[in-house]
């Protein structure tokens, strides 16, 4: 009996030895599957154009082979009018252009076109000493052949080109960087010279381009990194342009870019949203390539070294959930520092910090807080800063969806911008109308409606305070007026004598009264004589 007990007491020893090795091994596990999944990047197919698009892409071009000259120039015009939803559109008309047209034909015409126009044919000048004025479809479209098919299909190419140009997202200028590739070299120079145009728009498609299977490609899409200043990856993401910087970063990704793998992992921790998505994601198009760089981010982050077993994928979830644990700390006090200063009155701190919590976190949980502060705030800041109320109303809006505080921000939106046409001397009474309608206690929106049914455009105070004011303030003025110029009174010849003493006795006074008498006796005797007048009188 005694034997079987201890056998028993080992038995429960080990299984509990080895509950507790099973547990401490599923913990990775289990931290694993909590971890934030890597992003997928966008694709690089742009889809099927809708038929309506390719209709209306089309119709563009057939006006730009119009026989009549002015048609021709007016579809060259709206060139400049399209939309970033024709790219696919564009980019299968480009595509099918390519298969079907003579390039050798279309290189000659545009040779005698450029001769013509006494422009240089000289196609090994950068297009940086190229004149600025230079624009191909223009010559084009001046030296027109509407019935040759060969200068239809060039003048199309080149309106696409300028359409793609105009659009200058990433898709659209790998589009534009695929008319060169697709036509060859006659069209180099039209699109290095679209490409200068766009600038740094320009450079994501051609930090891709390196990459071309081409080498000629590729070393020319280095050439022109170069000329932009974006060669190398710590210039190329040098941008103010959030949408620019998020391409650039995708861009680095698909090249798998080994010198990039650091910058682009030292952006996955931005405070912008779009910025961080897209870091992300370079991370993930990386792949193998960025992993030391990961581990060594890793290691400043979090104090310690990854585990040796981790892939760069575990080490990258690991790194981005430390990310977001240590932003999401921030973002808490940076919204408990705006409630702080909103309850203290300083309603300015507020909305810096709720500006802040959403640069880090758009979709940051407590929604309703940050729509009541930025309410708030315009409310107070509506007369004296309008333009920041409106900014405050329009973030007020995102984040009360579907709330009363929604039509109230809407109601009171709508009433600034009446207000601010009102002081360009424009009566919208619509725009309050439907202010009430979201809002029927809005009492700014009644007081101006009522403003703007009495014909009263701006809000000035009543002409009766008015006239009160200037007759107060016009007899301020006089006594004033009267206080400063009232002259002296005359001074009497006897002020002459010295002044008697303040206390003398009665004879003294009698004397000195006889004496001013006898004096004044004196000279009117000498005034009546004959011989007393003025020479001259």
């Amino acid at each position: 009996m005694h034997l079987a007990r201890c056998i028993w007491r080992i038995v429960a020893v080990l299984a509990c030895l080895a509950s507790v090795t099973r547990a401490g091994s599923a913990e990775p596990s289990s931290s694993s599957t909590s971890l934030p999944e890597l992003p997928p990047a966008p694709s690089l197919d742009v889809g099927r154009p809708t038929p309506a698009d390719v209709e209306a892409l089309n119709a563009r071009l057939e006006r730009i082979c119009s026989s009549e000259a002015e048609e021709r120039e007016a579809a060259a015009r709206e060139a400049l009018e399209v939309d970033s939803k024709l790219v696919p559109a564009l980019r299968l008309r480009l595509s099918s252009l390519a298969e079907a047209s003579n390039h050798e034909e279309m290189k000659q015409l545009l040779l005698v076109t450029r001769k013509e126009a006494h422009e240089p044919v000289d196609e090994q000048e950068p297009s940086s000493k190229r004149k600025k004025s230079t624009d191909y479809l223009q010559l084009v479209t001046e030296h027109a052949s509407p019935k040759s098919k060969t200068w239809c299909q060039l003048a199309s190419v080149l309106a696409e080109s300028r359409m793609l140009a105009q659009i200058g997202s990433v898709e659209a200028v790998r589009g534009l960087i695929d008319v060169y590739v697709r036509f060859g070299e006659f069209m180099r120079i039209d699109t290095q010279l679209q490409l200068a145009g766009l600038g740094e728009r320009g450079v994501p498609a051609l930090i891709e381009a390196r990459r071309h299977p081409a080498e000629k490609i590729a070393k020319w899409a280095e050439k022109q990194l170069d000329a932009l200043g974006k060669g190398i990856p710590g210039e190329a993401v040098r941008t103010s342009n959030l949408q620019v910087l998020s391409d650039v970063l995708r861009a680095y990704g698909r090249v798998r870019d080994p010198d990039a793998a650091r910058i682009i992992v030292s952006f996955a921790n931005s405070e912008r949203a779009q910025v961080r998505e897209a870091s992300r994601q370079a991370i993930a198009l990386l792949g193998e390539v960025g992993a030391w760089q990961l581990r060594d981010t890793y290691e400043s982050v979090v104090g310690k070294k990854p585990p040796r077993d981790w892939n760069w994928e575990r080490t990258a979830r690991e790194l981005f959930a430390e990310f977001d644990r240590l932003r999401s700390a921030e973002v808490s006090k940076l919204f408990d520092a705006g409630i702080a200063a909103r309850q203290s009155g300083d309603l300015d701190g507020m909305r810096r910090a709720f500006d802040r919590v959403l640069a880090r976190s758009p979709d940051y949980p407590k929604h309703d807080e940050l729509a009541a502060g930025y309410l708030a705030f315009a409310e107070k800041e509506a007369d004296k800063r309008p333009s920041d109320a409106l900014d405050a109303l329009l973030r007020a809006e995102r984040l009360s969806k579907g709330t009363d505080a929604e039509h109230k921000a809407a109601a009171l939106r709508l009433v600034l911008q009446a207000e601010q046409l009102a002081s360009s001397g424009v009566a919208d009474v619509t725009l309050l109308n439907r202010a009430l309608e979201l809002d029927a206690t809005c009492s700014r929106a009644k007081t101006a409606l009522a403003r703007f049914q009495h014909g009263e455009l701006k809000a000035e105070p009543s002409s009766r305070y008015v006239a009160a004011a200037a007759i107060g303030a016009a007899a301020l003025f006089s006594i004033l007026f009267v206080l400063l110029r009232r002259e002296a009174p005359p001074v009497p010849v006897a002020a002459a004598e010295p002044p008697a003493p303040a206390q003398q006795p009665a004879a003294s006074q009698q004397a000195v009264e006889q004496r001013t008498s006898e004096l004044s006796e004196s000279a009117e005797h000498k005034t009546n004589e004959p011989g007393s007048e003025e020479p001259g009188s």
